[in-house]
């Protein structure tokens, strides 16, 4: 065995997802945002999002909230989902609490100090010893981050329990203005949590490789800025063929470390960042329809929920397929710097 080699492979145990009890038809978001003209409308309408799940109060919903209301939601919103997500994957691992060796957390739609794994650890009574990352302002791809965390520290001894838990509420960082960018960005984004139970044995796919693909020239392509410290997503034109483009390369990179072919891939669990991304990303991977139906599936139903979206993915395609011992699986998430993170699955 080569020395670069981990001692013990990491397993994803079990995935959950949770999202907040309100959901809003396409329709309902535009009432709220009060957009009239064509192009504005036809963002929502040409999405192929069919509704989305917001930790919002339908009956006030509104686009004049403050920086404060903003952030009071977030906090609500992140710890309610963040916790049932991890409950959720605790109970499908048959784990407690306090099994838990390590915790990673990763959100990108606000900020809390102490950070989200502290204020979790403290709502889910783990041991005081439990170690902890919390995996911040990395956009889409931040799930794939903090998972990459996790497996390093359980593929260091068999007996480390990890859980990895991405939370976004994305309804908390809308901004009204007149670029068009912005009205893209509250046609597709919503809220919801994923969370991921790694072990480093029982049952599960083995994580077999990560790998990580940074296009810097593209830094200022998708991200925030925080103008009166309000957040507003930064979200060029070209991230879809940018996105696409490095799938593409990350899933070349993660077949090469094994040697194998695209069609020795079972199951293909990409971002769902949108309608656009995904048709350019089968087209570059020769994927067919059914291959992208579960990224498709995850966008209809629930939107771009950036970093809970790839954990999405993996629990839809879960719940769908039945794996047999030996299946390739491949994982990519999509993120702003520009990064493709990605791993390799082995059932």
């Amino acid at each position: 065995m080569s020395m670069s080699m981990p001692t013990h492979m990491a397993r994803i145990a079990a995935v959950a997802t949770a999202s907040p009890s309100t959901r809003f038809t396409q329709d309902e978001v535009l009432a709220v945002f009060g957009y009239d003209d064509p192009q504005r409308r036809g963002f929502f309408e040409r999405s192929d999002i069919d509704g989305r799940y917001m930790y919002v109060d339908r009956d006030h919903a509104r686009a004049d909230e403050n920086v404060d209301d903003l952030h009071a939601r977030f906090q609500a919103g992140a710890l309610e989902l963040g916790e049932t997500a991890i409950r959720r994957a605790l109970d499908l691992a048959g784990w407690k609490p306090d099994d838990l060796d390590f915790l990673a957390t990763t959100t990108c739609t606000g900020r809390l100090t102490p950070s989200l794994d502290a204020h979790l650890i403290a709502r889910l009574g783990c041991r005081p010893d439990v170690q902890r990352v919390h995996v911040g302002d990395t956009g889409c791809a931040s799930a794939m981050v903090a998972l990459q965390q996790a497996s390093n520290y359980v593929a260091a001894s068999r007996a480390r329990r990890a859980l990895v838990v991405a939370v976004e509420i994305c309804s908390a960082a809308y901004f009204l203005d007149d670029r068009l960018e912005s009205a893209v960005a509250h046609a597709i984004f919503a809220d919801g949590a994923g969370a991921l139970a790694v072990a480093g044995d029982g049952v599960g796919p083995s994580i077999i490789a990560h790998r990580t693909l940074f296009r810097p020239e593209h830094l200022d392509a998708m991200g925030f800025e925080y103008p009166g410290g309000r957040p507003r997503v930064i979200l060029s034109k070209d991230v879809r063929r940018i996105g696409a483009g490095m799938m593409g390369e990350m899933a070349a990179i993660l077949l090469a470390t094994q040697g194998l072919k695209r069609e020795d891939i079972a199951f293909w669990i990409l971002h769902s960042a949108g309608r656009r991304v995904i048709d350019r990303a089968r087209a570059l991977l020769e994927l067919s329809e059914e291959q992208v139906g579960h990224s498709r599936s995850v966008l209809r139903h629930y939107g771009n929920m950036s970093s809970a979206t790839i954990l999405f993915v993996l629990a839809e395609t879960l719940r769908h397929e039945a794996p047999v011992p030996g299946d390739w699986g491949v994982m990519i998430a999509l993120g702003p710097g520009f990064a493709a993170e990605g791993a390799l699955l082995r059932w």
